[in-house]
């Protein structure tokens, strides 16, 4: 049986879950904990698939030796504060484990090389993040993976530690000196822009935030941390359709990718960034060419030079005393 832990977080997709569960049980693992977001209310749809969620579960590990943990919340927490909820749980129980949404179908490869790289990189601390996901024909590497500053979630491995401090609001985090940060470590200024322009959309924000990935990319960054990045890719997403959320529709061919084997792991022989190789492959709004690349980073200076600006008038106000009147940036 596989002994590293898997958790499934799932919602109202019956046919997804059916499909990525069937894979998580052929490798048999140990302990399999699932979280479920609870029903929205007055939506008939969620009334009706969310129970069916959870019955297909029931039905796929009954008479089965994998332990069964479950978390099936009875309000309905949102894409942002549900998966949040779901791992929180999960790594309160285990040191280390898989998570995967009810949308990433893997190959039967992708358990083993998660939990060999676990183990591998254990007591390695700058490490908190192992990729399955493979976008980029850019992204080359010798060995059967190689090492990034970032993440793709949907289907991912990690550890306790890679959990701890994780804050889906990050209100105590400064924006110019997280904007700094980022240039320091990408060296990208456009970059390190458009991570500034998100922080300050996340902390203002007054609805209920329906994403959490910006805010784990932003938790890895602050950290410094390393990511695994896979030679080949292990998922692919079949939740592009009118069942998604987030993807409603598959323009950037993120959907349905091609998924390869990748065992044996081959080891790269050192811990090493390329920067300029993340920096061509993982450049926001990468699918999109060029023109609307170049559009976005300047919308983003934009953004960071109202920030700039407010940021200097304030230091005026403090140094001088005086009492500046200006019309809101």
């Amino acid at each position: 049986m596989l002994d590293t832990p898997i958790l499934l977080i799932t919602f109202n997709r019956p046919t997804h879950t059916q499909r990525v569960l069937e894979t998580i049980m052929s490798a048999q693992p140990r302990d399999l904990y699932v979280f479920q977001d609870g029903a929205r209310s007055d939506n008939a749809n969620d009334a009706e698939k969310v129970p069916l969620v959870r019955q297909t579960v029931e039905r796929l590990t009954k008479d089965s030796p994998t332990r069964l943990h479950t978390f099936f919340s009875d309000t309905n927490l949102g894409c942002g504060a549900g998966p949040m909820t779901g791992i929180d749980w999960f790594f309160g129980q285990v040191e280390r484990g898989i998570v995967m949404e009810d949308d990433c179908l893997p190959h039967p490869d992708f358990f083993e090389y998660c939990q060999e790289l676990l183990e591998r990189y254990e007591s390695v601390p700058q490490v908190l993040f192992i990729n399955a996901t493979h976008y980029h024909k850019r992204w080359q590497c010798d060995a059967s993976y190689g090492f990034s500053h970032y993440m793709v979630t949907g289907a991912w491995a990690g550890w306790r530690r890679t959990w701890q401090g994780f804050d889906l609001d990050l209100k105590t985090l400064n924006a110019m000196k997280f904007r700094h940060h980022v240039l320091k470590l990408t060296g990208n200024r456009g970059e390190a822009n458009w991570w500034y322009a998100i922080l300050k959309e996340i902390q203002q924000d007054k609805s209920k935030k329906s994403y959490w990935d910006f805010q784990m990319q932003m938790h890895l960054f602050r950290h410094n941390a390393l990511t695994i990045h896979p030679q080949r890719n292990l998922i692919s997403n079949i939740g592009f359709d009118s069942e998604g959320t987030h993807t409603l529709n598959n323009n950037g061919e993120r959907g349905g990718r091609e998924v390869y084997p990748i065992l044996p792991l081959t080891h790269p022989d050192s811990i090493i960034v390329d920067k300029k190789r993340d920096a061509l492959c993982w450049a926001k709004n990468q699918s999109n060419g060029w023109v609307k690349d170049s559009i976005s980073f300047l919308y983003s200076y934009l953004l960071w030079s109202k920030g700039l600006g407010h940021f200097v008038l304030m230091k005026y106000k403090q140094i001088k005393g005086a009492e500046i009147k200006t019309r809101k940036l």
